[in-house]
């Protein structure tokens, strides 16, 4: 063999050597560029999944703090017809009671107040308050039950009250209280 041969053997067998190590980087990298590839797209996926997560929790406490003020601001609204329903139905209800107490039936039950606090006191002194806008029907009221009323200092709205003082007992049969009572139910 001569040299020329010998060069383009040692040639040829540098080329496959040459080419087969190359093969073999060039694999190794292309296997390390998908590794780092996979990686990446790995990590990328997981950053997107935190941000969108992230993204969604932010959304949800906005929609909730929206949520919330609207509800208060409902709620307001409801307490605010509440109470002018509750104002107007108080004075609904005492233009009612004004119009009862000039009729027959309001004495009837002053009357019958009157003696159901006499029953109540059996022997013992009764003191028996009517409002001073029952003044007038004051003398009429002693007739028919037989027993002295006091007019009271305090306008009460109507009705009446009776203390024995015996006992340590205040009958309360004013409107202004019978009001009061119905308001808090409502």
């Amino acid at each position: 063999m001569q040299i020329k041969e010998k060069l383009e053997v040692f040639q040829k067998f540098a080329l496959d050597v040459a080419n087969t190590e190359s093969d073999v980087l060039i694999r190794e990298y292309r296997e390390s560029c998908e590794k780092e590839l996979e990686e990446f797209r790995s990590y990328k996926q997981m950053e997107m999944e935190h941000r969108l997560k992230k993204e969604e929790n932010g959304i949800r406490r906005e929609a909730n703090r929206k949520v919330s003020k609207e509800v208060l601001r409902q709620k307001r609204i409801l307490d605010n017809c509440k109470r002018e329903w509750k104002e107007k139905l108080i004075a609904q209800a005492k233009i009612l009671l004004e119009e009862y107490q000039n009729t027959s039936e309001y004495q009837e039950y002053l009357i019958a107040k009157i003696k159901m606090a006499k029953k109540v006191a059996e022997q013992e002194a009764v003191l028996i308050y009517i409002n001073p806008s029952d003044a007038d029907k004051k003398e009429e009221l002693e007739k028919k039950t037989g027993v002295d009323l006091t007019v009271s200092n305090i306008d009460f709205g109507g009705g009446i009250r009776a203390v024995i003082r015996s006992r340590n007992i205040l009958i309360d049969e004013s409107f202004v209280t019978k009001l009061e009572q119905e308001e808090t139910y409502l």
